[in-house]
């Protein structure tokens, strides 16, 4: 019943804005190749983590761009706090065209490119330079292809994340103290191959009901960028972060390509240069805006634990090369220099 409820609740989130121009119904291809007219256009934006987030301004930055670059022709509403349903339930929504854009973490990857992205997967990268690397170079390109071809999106843009952290009801100082451990996650494979064989017990929870699924004991743990743990609030239900840097990752900006292509190459252009202007403005205020996090973290009375990162990647290795098995060979030459 409550998923039933959602549904309806987003579908009429969505049928019920005024003069919204939605992808999947559109025919404008004749328009993209000449200059933009008065024709006005929505977008709808999805983002599924909160307000107050390091994203969430960089988001308000690009509408800004957007709409004052196309003398309003261009609207972009906001949808954070998963108003419009999950990370997941997005990724289907742009895909048909029932939404124009979205943020996504490794759920985009994880189900379009499997076999292509190994960014994605926790104990491997040693920075988020290397990622940026990985996705400027030819298996950046593959990636890119499988989520065109596969989700009916390009991506517009990436930016920076904070390392993901693990938080908990009790210490966890070493591999040894996951045993046991009901550890929220996103619904990756790769996750739940990784972490089990650390010992936790992986539990996949969509992340707007992560905080009632600690609250209630459902799962003891999650893991997550420190402003997440921050804005949802999480120190009030897990009191010990672990600063494990499992997973150095990205935001992934999409747009829907039907709607894209509908658009004159004018605003095509506006919406890829004011969405590199703003992953690139968010890049550089991450680094203070986790400090800022971190220093409020400890106030609230969360303790800080600094953990032996290399023995968690030492344990974590056989299951990481476990899921490698399944990736592309250009995937796993891509991740070989990080294996010696």
């Amino acid at each position: 019943m409550k998923k039933l409820a959602n549904v309806l609740i987003v579908t009429v989130l969505l049928f019920s804005l005024p003069q919204v121009v939605f992808a999947a119904g559109s025919s404008e291809k004749s328009s993209s190749s000449g200059a933009a007219s008065d024709k006005k256009y929505e977008i709808n934006f999805a983002i599924h983590t909160n307000q107050g987030t390091n994203e969430y301004f960089s988001i308000e930055r690009f509408k800004a761009a957007v709409e004052k670059g196309s003398n309003g022709n261009i609207q972009i509403h906001l949808f954070p706090g998963g108003a419009l349903g999950t990370e997941m339930e997005n990724l289907e929504q742009i895909k048909i065209g029932t939404v124009q854009m979205s943020i996504f973490g490794d759920n985009l990857t994880s189900q379009l490119a499997t076999e292509f992205d190994p960014t994605v997967t926790p104990f491997v990268y040693p920075s988020v330079e290397e990622v940026y690397k990985t996705w400027a170079g030819p298996l950046g390109n593959k990636i890119k292809k499988a989520i065109e071809d596969r989700g009916n999106q390009y991506l517009v843009a990436l930016q920076k994340r904070g390392a993901r952290r693990l938080t908990a009801n009790k210490p966890v100082n070493s591999p040894a103290d996951l045993k046991g451990i009901k550890l929220r996650i996103p619904e990756i494979a790769s996750w739940v191959t990784v972490w089990k064989g650390l010992g936790a017990l992986p539990t996949p929870v969509a992340w707007s009901e992560t905080y009632s699924a600690l609250q209630t004991k459902i799962v003891d743990a999650q893991e997550n960028p420190l402003e997440n743990i921050w804005v949802a609030k999480i120190y009030e239900v897990n009191k010990y972060v672990m600063l494990t840097d499992h997973l150095y990752n990205v935001f992934h900006w999409t747009i829907n390509k039907d709607f894209y292509n509908s658009l004159p190459k004018e605003y095509q252009t506006l919406i890829m240069d004011s969405a590199k202007e703003a992953t690139a403005w968010g890049d550089t205020q991450l680094d203070t805006h986790e400090n800022d996090v971190l220093n409020k973290l400890k106030a609230a009375g969360v303790e800080v634990i600094t953990v032996d990162r290399q023995k968690f990647i030492n344990e974590a290795r056989p299951f990481v090369e476990q899921v490698a098995k399944s990736w592309d060979p250009m995937a796993r030459e891509e991740i070989s220099k990080f294996f010696k």
